[in-house]
């Protein structure tokens, strides 16, 4: 008895009796690998199918620029032409134009830029260059004006406190003989006043001072019925004292003048003024109204006299070797005329 077989391997057993594998070798065709070269090769090989490329699109090139590209901020800033309030503040050389362009744009960037502190760093650039500028040129200044005195107004005119002592000094003489002529002409100070004005009070003083270094008699104009008490001697009052006050157009009190006869009329002070300055005022108007009579300047408008300032201001210092100079006989000293000159023997 044979054991009993599963179905699949009987019908496998049958078909080998029945097609022994030596004759289906023999039966199949011969495949050569050229013929499997030219077989096409498809899906049924566990191959997908060739996928179809679609044509790619045409790459668009950039057009050719017909203009020069924009230059660098750098260069914008640094030419005139270009530069702007943007750039903020740039070296502008000896540009004296540059220097002003860049002032007004960023000026008025900085007025209409609300809360912008960019905009006010730049205007504070543009001033700190300003300052270095300022203090180059001041240093330059005074250096002229030490080595070339007819730079220096101050040599004939000082301002230190030495030097105006000794100018008034000087002065002394010059105002003594302007004061003296003018009372020879008979030279008067009037002065305009209110009872109701508090500086008129004040003025009395300073005015009684300078009658006193003049030796000139004041007249007090009043234009209501009251005179200062220390001008009674010499009071007039309204309304006599009205037309010539409309005439000198007063219209603010204490005002003072020098009249001169016959018919001049120099202001010298309005409000209150010390009595230094209305000294010196009086002696300058009136030389320069004689001045002008000398010389027949005829300036005056409005009903001012005519003045003319183009005299020479006195002074203390005397003439250098102005003779020598103008003839061309200075020469380059000597060695031994310097060191005689600064105590060194050689």
């Amino acid at each position: 008895m044979f054991p009993k077989l599963h179905p699949a391997l009987g019908l496998c057993l049958a078909l080998l009796i029945a097609f022994p594998p030596i004759a289906l070798a023999a039966s199949a065709p011969i495949v050569t690998q050229a013929a499997t070269q030219k077989v096409e090769k498809g899906w049924f090989f566990f191959e997908d199918p060739p996928v179809q490329k679609e044509p790619s699109p045409p790459v668009e090139r950039p057009p050719v620029p017909t203009e020069m590209p924009p230059a660098p901020k750098e260069n914008k800033c640094t030419k005139k032409e270009t530069w702007t309030a943007a750039c903020g503040f740039v070296q502008p050389g000896g540009d004296f134009e540059f220097q002003s362009k860049q002032r007004d744009a960023l000026m008025e960037n900085m007025a209409v830029a609300p809360n912008d502190p960019k905009a006010v760093e730049a205007v504070q650039y543009y001033m700190r260059w300003t300052l270095e500028r300022t203090s180059e040129v001041t240093n330059l200044w005074w250096y002229n004006m030490v080595q070339n005195p007819e730079l220096d107004p101050t040599s004939a005119s000082p301002v230190s406190a030495f030097g105006l002592r000794l100018m008034t000094d000087v002065q002394k003489g010059k105002e003594q003989e302007v004061f003296g002529l003018i009372k020879e002409e008979g030279g008067t100070l009037v002065v305009f006043t209110r009872s109701d004005c508090v500086f008129c009070h004040q003025m009395v003083g300073p005015l009684q001072q300078l009658a006193q270094r003049t030796k000139l008699p004041i007249r007090n104009a009043s234009l209501d019925s009251k005179c200062e008490p220390a001008f009674q001697l010499g009071c007039m009052t309204a309304p006599e004292s009205l037309p010539p006050a409309a005439a000198l157009q007063i219209a603010t009190v204490p005002s003072v003048f020098l009249y001169v006869k016959p018919n001049t009329w120099l202001r010298v002070a309005t409000g209150v003024v010390d009595t230094e300055s209305m000294a010196t005022r009086t002696m300058q108007f009136f030389s320069a109204y004689r001045n002008a009579l000398l010389k027949g300047v005829e300036n005056g408008q409005n009903g001012r006299a005519s003045v003319d300032f183009s005299s020479e201001a006195p002074t203390g210092n005397a003439k250098g070797l102005v003779a020598a100079k103008e003839s061309g006989a200075l020469r380059v000293p000597t060695d031994t005329e310097i060191s005689k000159l600064v105590g060194q023997s050689k």
